[in-house]
């Protein structure tokens, strides 16, 4: 399997490394409510969702872990994040055809969820690309609050072909 999956987790693992508890904690209203520390535990939330429900064969997005330690606290975010590498790690190359059932909220104006069908794979590139949007706005948080953030974090893989391919 591709090591881009867990490439994109180290990219968070290492953001944390240098962020302080309140630094992770800040919020940026108006236009940042969530902290990075609510973006963080939202990406953890589909990952886990994911490593949870593959073996099952149901993934249930909608199973949310709102407020918990893990969007106060950086390194418990890092161990989070942790464990889904590990187990990233073990996942075999056979496994990623893997059919399996994903239900998920669709619905902006009332309280309706879908089920459909999916793969592993997919699934593993739904909660990549995920990350990276959130990434980008944790970007812009950082940025707010003058901290350095790593080359191409927020970057969708096919931006960084290009820009790299136009240098």
């Amino acid at each position: 399997m591709s090591n881009s999956y867990t490439a994109i987790l180290f990219q968070a693992i290492d953001l944390l490394d240098g962020l302080s508890a309140d630094e992770y904690q800040k919020k940026l209203p108006p236009h940042f409510p969530s902290s990075v520390g609510a973006h963080i535990r939202h990406i953890i939330d589909h990952f886990l969702a994911l490593m949870h429900g593959h073996e099952k064969g149901h993934i249930d997005y909608n199973v949310r872990h709102r407020h918990n330690q893990v969007e106060q606290s950086p390194s418990d975010a890092i161990q989070s994040l942790e464990q889904v590498v590990e187990w990233l790690g073990e996942l075999s190359d056979d496994l990623l055809d893997k059919r399996v059932s994903v239900t998920t909220e669709v619905d902006v104006s009332r309280t309706l969820s879908t089920t459909c069908e999916s793969t592993l794979e997919r699934e593993l590139v739904f909660v990549s690309s995920h990350a990276i949007h959130h990434y980008a706005l944790i970007r812009i948080i950082c940025s707010m609050q003058n901290k350095s953030i790593p080359d191409f974090f927020g970057y969708a893989p096919a931006t960084i072909t290009h820009i790299n391919r136009s240098a």
